[in-house]
């Protein structure tokens, strides 16, 4: 898919130059969400705003309408190859701006990057609000590599100036030989975990809420929504 002329001299390979007016079918498609009474949830809000061009895609949605958690996901149809000796890193430049709701609490809306194996179930996130960054780790359901397990880390001595409504590099860094993943954003270590590293991942970005239901209702939904952009998704590492 890639070619030496979306190579750059940082090393990055960019993935989609992002062209425009829609995100290219062959390189990006929904998330599809297996649901435990069966069927499965496609997390594309109604609400959705999605505009692509000038390397850059953007999600608006003014106001969430889906009482499902994922309330917009898209993931690379390419998957790469982890490298066994040396480390691969996935990439982007990512904002985002809360529509109501409370930027401090991350579980009302905020916006994500993540390298992926839907084989294992393990996600490597990039993830914040208008004000705060995190890593995000999980194990979303059981595989050969564990458990399930949902945990977002802040760093609170790294200093982003309450800031990410600005475009930050995003990055995952995932290295099988050493079992370690690194999160860094704008180059500051939020956080790195000795763990399950895969054979190989995909990519995707996305809109979230996390909140459980409660007495059996939705408490995603509370008039809040999210703006958010992604410019440049790159890949380092790995064979193009």
């Amino acid at each position: 898919m890639e070619s030496a002329s979306n190579a750059t001299n940082d090393g990055f390979v960019t993935y989609d130059e992002l062209n425009g007016p829609d995100l290219d079918a062959e390189r990006w498609t929904p998330l599809r969400i297996p649901l435990p009474t069966g069927g499965e949830h496609v997390p594309l809000d109604p609400n959705a705003e999605v505009t692509v061009g000038e390397g850059e895609v953007r999600v608006r949605i003014p106001r969430f309408s889906l009482a499902h958690s994922a309330k917009y996901l898209i993931t690379s149809t390419r998957q790469w190859e982890l490298p066994p000796d040396r480390p691969a890193t996935f990439a982007v430049d990512m904002a985002v701006e809360n529509i109501g709701g409370e930027p401090a609490d991350y579980r009302r809306g905020m916006a994500q990057f993540a390298a992926f194996d839907p084989a294992s179930r393990r996600v490597f996130s990039a993830i914040g609000t208008s004000t705060r960054v995190f890593a995000m780790h999980e194990q979303v359901a059981p595989s050969e590599a564990g458990e399930p397990f949902f945990h977002v880390i802040e760093s609170p001595y790294e200093d982003f100036d309450d800031d990410f409504t600005r475009l930050r590099t995003s990055e995952v860094t995932l290295e099988r030989s050493r079992s370690i993943a690194t999160w860094r954003v704008d180059g500051h270590k939020v956080y790195e975990a000795h763990t399950f590293i895969p054979e190989r991942a995909q990519i995707g970005f996305g809109i979230w809420t996390m909140l459980p239901d409660r007495d059996g209702r939705s408490q995603s939904l509370d008039g809040q929504g999210l703006d958010a952009r992604w410019r440049r998704f790159r890949v380092r590492g790995v064979d193009a």
